[in-house]
């Protein structure tokens, strides 16, 4: 491999997955399963209890919340992914 070769291989992207989260108000009813476990801590409660996307940038899309969320009040979608230099 040629010093170019390597350089190049250094600036590769890739492309990291992104989810827009959306919590249906009316139907949470702030159990706090999905703020517990998010792995990207995008979610928190809010003063009534009930959940609010607080960090949407962090983002994964795992779908993790939407899938053990006992009321199906979030809903998890694909979003195109942002691009990071490796």
């Amino acid at each position: 491999m040629s010093a170019d070769d390597s350089e190049n291989v250094k600036k590769k992207k890739r492309k990291l997955p992104r989810g827009r989260v959306t919590v249906f108000p009316n139907w949470c009813k702030g159990c706090g399963l999905c703020v517990e476990f998010c792995p990207a801590g995008v979610l928190e409660q809010g003063n009534d209890g009930r959940v609010i996307v607080a960090h949407p940038e962090k983002c994964t899309a795992c779908r993790w919340c939407e899938l053990h969320c006992p009321d199906f009040a979030i809903f998890v979608a694909d979003i195109e992914p942002e691009e990071e230099t490796k």
